[in-house]
């Protein structure tokens, strides 16, 4: 009797063994895709501004869709990364929209892409960055901004950029142009000013 056990028990323990490693195994690899840390292939990316990113929808394929599952991830929505953009990244860009305030379409246009890359963009807040959240919102062909290139922060700790808003309609007619000033905060709020 005792010999039969003698042979049950490592046989037992080396069956058990591999299942738990395997367990192991498996969360570390989930703890990779939940990381903030973007994949050195994928970093070149994160400078290319918002417009300038492609438009990406159901069916899409490319490294472009592996960042856009790779931040979903990061914001806590459950996504594969395989640059394959299917019916569950769709799901999980509906919710982000949603989240955040955005038209639920499920396509990662100008605005998903400018929420999705913000943590990036607002370390790299520049003003040629200001500018652009200046006429994404204010969304007039006819106007120029310009900015002595001054950052300034408020008494929040919120930093921004404040710009000239011109018509270049005016300027083109002789005049200065100048039809507003604004503040271009790093959160991208766009907030109309007195001149400075």
């Amino acid at each position: 009797m005792k010999k039969k056990w003698l042979a049950v028990v490592p046989a037992l323990a080396l069956v058990a063994t591999p299942l738990h490693l395997q367990q192991a195994e498996a969360a570390s690899e989930n703890e990779v895709v939940q990381s903030a840390e973007i994949p050195p292939e994928l970093k070149p990316i994160l400078d290319v501004a918002p417009e300038h990113q492609p438009t990406l929808q159901q069916g899409s394929a490319s490294i472009e869709v592996e960042l856009v599952q790779v931040k979903l991830s990061h914001f806590g929505f459950d996504t594969n990364v395989d640059g394959l953009f299917g019916p569950n990244t769709s799901e999980q860009v509906r919710a982000f929209q949603s989240e955040h305030e955005l038209a639920v379409d499920g396509i990662v246009g100008v605005n998903t892409w400018t929420e999705l890359l913000h943590e990036e963009r607002k370390d790299q807040f520049t003003v040629e960055y200001a500018i652009q959240l200046a006429e994404q919102e204010l969304d007039n062909d006819d106007l120029v901004f310009s900015s002595n290139g001054e950052l300034h922060e408020d008494s929040d700790g919120q930093t921004y950029y404040h710009l000239r808003a011109q018509s270049q309609d005016l300027i083109d007619g002789g005049g200065t142009g100048t039809v507003g000033f604004y503040n271009v905060y790093n959160n991208g709020d766009v907030v109309e000013t007195d001149p400075k």
